[in-house]
């Protein structure tokens, strides 16, 4: 299980845009092109604004948002904050 060591929340939040913004690309299956960020937000149910500051560092989603986009994405919340390795 992926240890989660942030030292800030704005090192998390940088942590969580660049998971998030990995799982959603491997998402598609090749070659078609990644799943949008309109796309991703409408099927796990959270905002499309939202999903944009969250792949942008610039929010604190809640634990339901987090949960949604895990569940969405088929990794678990941990995994999206894990340290960027």
């Amino acid at each position: 299980m992926p240890v989660v060591r942030s030292k800030t929340t704005q090192s998390l939040r940088d942590d969580l845009a660049a998971n998030v913004r990995r799982y959603r690309a491997l998402k598609a299956i090749p070659p078609a092109k990644p799943v949008s960020q309109e796309r991703c937000a409408w099927e796990a149910g959270i905002d499309r604004t939202m999903m944009s500051k969250i792949e942008r560092a610039k929010t604190n989603p809640s634990l339901e948002t987090l949960l949604k986009l895990a569940n969405y994405l088929n990794v678990s919340v941990a995994d999206l904050l894990a340290e960027r390795s």
